[in-house]
């Protein structure tokens, strides 16, 4: 034919021929002579310009053989120009425009494919599939359901073959694997077996899928191999790798490694098989797993997966440094690869780099806004980081995205609040994280800690109590409630306390916060040596342990043992050198006379935490015993403006007011300091003096009586009063209340 062509050629090269050039066009390119192909197709538009077969065929030969993109667009442009209604081409320069990532202009020329012939199914899978890649999901799934709807309901020939593969897209299996298995069984080739293995295996029926890729190999052993080394043809590996995958899926990994071996063996360079392979041996811990990884990319370098499944595989044995270069170079194939950035910010989290892990989390969340897991990993990486703020905001838009409430992020969440001192919202979370763990002793032991925090004490104990149910010789549980009966502040509550903190030391003797805890509780009750024996146990067992040596400083200085107390306080500042151990530092060496050194012990914890009002307050203390009344005032007012719910130190700034002759002020901080505790006698018995040096007399008579309701036995209110009913000249009164302080003072 090519020969009579070439000669109907010689002869006559005019227009009136041109078909012999085109058709010698065509069958070069049918025997894949593309060089050749091109002059003849060229020569046929110098002929005929009008001549659309003519541009399409080269526009095919530039698109799919030459990889000459732009000019197969300008040759389908051309065969429009010629026949603008042509569905033909519009689908050729949307195929080109796919190829080239335009996907908007290939969008419109499949459209008006459509437009043309709407009766065309493969026109709506085209769209469909061009749709399905932009992200337009709905709508693509409208077009695959449109285009099995338009094809032709035959079980035979390449129509039926279209309509299992849109039933396989649309789900509908059974339906798929019904019309193929009719074609397979009228005739029977590789091919139908093969797609009808496919369809099963993507319906999870591996042992069908099996079945079917089996008969397929059956009918390529028919086949003559290419060359005499192969014992069957190459496509017979995609078969072979097709049932490793059915025995991967099936858990069945030795005949899964059987089946890969197979296809690597009729094809040796078959990168997909390598990597599938390297898989498996993975899973089953085989040796030496990455050497199919490494095979996989050395046929493929632009092999995504690879890397990330090399990257995965350094990472959980801890070399970072290589996990993070196989990272790299997954994202150098897949710029906008939302796994990438989160494997690559997990790596920099485990290598402690957490603001870099913020940034590669942040990428992710900027490719994919519904992304929760990367909103969890960089809430993780802010809480790693101190920024609790942005920490609960990604942990809340977790919940937010999430349709099941999701255990750990409420736990981490509620952690959170709980370090903030936001109680009440931490409750909330352990609350609806306890729904979810009925039986887990831990939650309901931190749950029962939020609620003593809240002081919900009845709620704290009860919770409490119940996590010593579920978990036996829970010792933390003990020591907590006994916290909790410690907070009721009633005789019963430290008798409890003392009996949990009891239970915990019998468990676990050598428990320091037990030991410490139950000397806290003795010296809370006035049993001083008790007390002092718990603190020495704890410091026996642990040399270090700060809060034994600061419980039993406190514990010497009630004694009237200075030097003992000094000693203690002084080892667990070098232990813990916190603001309030150089506070309460300060204030043992004040009591011994030391003022230079507990001035210079609060200015160091002030300086430490400008914050802490208590050492402002003992600070003020200091100054107002050496008469320093205006520096007094001066911390006060620091201690006042960083704690403004502290009553002593409000009512201490209104006696120093006082000495500097401010009396508004006082009366201002006297009422203020009763607001705050209005069962604080001493704060009514101030503001009696006040009132009494003012002239106020039945004020003050109202103070003193006041004060002497929530301290009957107090001498001083009682000589104070007499002082205020003597001058409003209540002689038998006053006499009364003189006798009644004698009495007191003797007594």
């Amino acid at each position: 034919a090519l020969q009579d062509f070439s000669v109907s050629i010689l002869l006559d090269s005019s227009i009136e021929n041109r078909d012999s050039l085109l058709h010698r066009g065509v069958l070069y390119t049918e025997l894949q002579r593309f060089e050749e192909a091109v002059p003849d197709f060229e020569a046929v538009t110098e002929l005929d310009w009008s001549c659309t077969e003519a541009h399409i065929n080269l526009g095919l030969i530039c698109m799919l053989h030459l990889k000459q993109y732009k000019r197969a667009i300008r040759c389908f442009t051309a065969a429009l120009a010629v026949e603008p209604t042509s569905d033909r081409a519009y689908v050729c320069r949307a195929d080109a425009y796919r190829i080239i990532k335009k996907n908007q202009k290939a969008l419109i020329d499949y459209t008006r494919a459509i437009h043309i012939r709407p009766d065309m199914f493969r026109y709506y899978l085209y769209r469909g599939k061009l749709l399905l890649e932009m992200g337009h999901l709905d709508l693509a799934s409208k077009h695959i359901r449109f285009a099995s709807v338009l094809t032709p309901n035959t079980t035979s020939g390449s129509s039926a073959l279209q309509r299992a593969v849109v039933q396989s897209f649309l789900q509908n299996y059974e339906e798929a694997i019904f019309v193929l298995d009719r074609a397979a069984g009228l005739d029977p080739s590789p091919f139908q077996y093969i797609l009808l293995g496919k369809t099963y295996l993507k319906a999870k029926r591996y042992h069908e899928a099996v079945d079917n890729f089996e008969k397929a190999l059956m009918y390529l052993s028919l086949q003559k191999p290419k060359t005499l080394k192969q014992e069957m043809p190459k496509s017979a590996s995609e078969v072979y790798f097709l049932i490793g995958k059915c025995h991967v899926e099936s858990g069945n990994y030795q005949a899964a490694l059987e089946a890969l071996n197979s296809a690597i063996r009729i094809n040796p360079s078959y990168a997909e098989a390598y990597f599938q392979r390297g898989l498996v041996r993975i899973w089953v811990k085989s040796a030496r797993p990455l050497l199919d990884l490494n095979r996989a990319l050395a046929y493929n370098p632009s092999y995504f997966q690879a890397y990330l499944t090399r990257a995965a595989y350094f990472g959980t044995k801890g070399r970072f440094s290589k996990a993070l270069f196989n990272c790299n170079e997954a994202l150098r194939i897949q710029p906008n690869s939302v796994r990438a950035y989160l494997y690559r910010g997990a790596l920099k989290y485990e290598t402690k780099n957490y603001p870099l892990a913020i940034q590669d989390l942040s990428s992710a969340i900027k490719l994919d806004p519904l992304c929760s897991l990367a909103y969890y990993n960089r809430a993780v990486c802010y809480q790693r980081v101190g920024s609790s703020k942005e920490a609960l905001r990604d942990y809340g838009v977790v919940l937010l995205l999430e349709k099941d409430l999701n255990q750990k992020v409420l736990l981490n969440r509620g952690l959170l609040y709980y370090q903030g001192e936001e109680y009440e919202n931490a409750l909330v979370d352990f609350k609806l994280a306890v729904q979810d763990a009925p039986d887990n002793a831990l939650l309901y032991h931190t749950l029962g800690l939020c609620y003593h925090r809240n002081n919900e004490i009845t709620k704290a104990l009860e919770t409490l109590t119940h996590a010593m149910k579920l978990q036996e010789h829970f010792i933390q549980a003990y020591i907590s409630r006994g916290n909790a009966y410690m907070s009721v502040n009633t005789e019963r509550g430290y008798t409890l306390s003392k009996r949990d903190y009891c239970r915990a030391l019998h468990y676990d003797p050598t428990n320091l916060t037990a030991h410490t805890n139950l000397g806290i509780a003795l010296q809370s009750n006035g049993k001083m040596n008790e007390a002092w024996k718990q603190f020495t146990a704890a410091i026996h067992i642990s040399p270090e342990c700060h809060a034994a040596l600061e419980a039993r400083s406190i514990t010497n200085l009630q004694m009237g043992h200075l030097f003992g107390a000094f000693c203690d306080i002084n080892s667990a500042v070098q232990l813990y050198p916190t603001p309030t151990m150089l506070t309460n530092r300060g204030v043992i060496q004040q009591y011994m006379g030391e003022s230079m050194n507990a001035m210079s012990d609060f200015q160091q914890a002030i300086d430490a935490d400008p914050s802490y009002s208590l050492a402002y307050f003992n600070a003020a203390n200091l100054y107002f015993n050496l008469r320093l009344f205006e520096k007094a005032l001066k911390y006060y007012d620091m201690a006042v403006s960083h704690c403004t719910e502290d009553e002593s130190a409000v009512l201490n700034r209104g006696i120093a007011r006082v000495m500097l002759r401010n009396y508004c002020g006082a009366m201002e901080d006297f009422d203020s300091a009763i607001s705050l505790n209005p069962f604080a006698a001493h704060s009514y018995f101030n503001r009696g003096n006040l009132h009494l040096s003012l002239g106020n007399n039945s004020k003050a008579e109202e103070d003193f009586r006041k004060a002497l309701s929530l301290q009957p036995r107090d001498s001083a209110s009682f000589t104070q009063l007499a002082v205020a009913l003597g001058r409003q000249f209540k002689k038998e009164e006053a006499l009364e209340n003189f006798r009644k302080s004698i009495k007191l003072s003797e007594d």
